[in-house]
């Protein structure tokens, strides 16, 4: 092996590592991205499950004020 092609193996090891390093990074970069996706959408549908849960009896009664509303207009 002459002293070129050693010289282009080395350069060719070295970019080889930095290409690992850039996409362990990319990869890092991009599980993170989805643990804050998945957090961010569990912070605006939790809010809206645990409202739904709470005014869920309020839904009822209006339910049932709606329909009796309805029956004193058919009569």
């Amino acid at each position: 092996m002459n002293p070129e092609e050693r010289k282009l193996l080395e350069r060719s090891l070295k970019l080889a590592e930095e290409n690992n390093q850039i996409l362990h990074s990319i990869q890092a970069r991009a599980r993170r991205a989805a643990i804050y996706g998945f957090i961010k959408l569990a912070l605006i549908i939790a809010p809206l499950v645990i409202g739904y849960f709470i005014l869920e009896p309020y839904f009822g009664q209006a339910k049932d004020n709606y329909q009796n509303i309805q029956g004193l207009l058919n009569l």
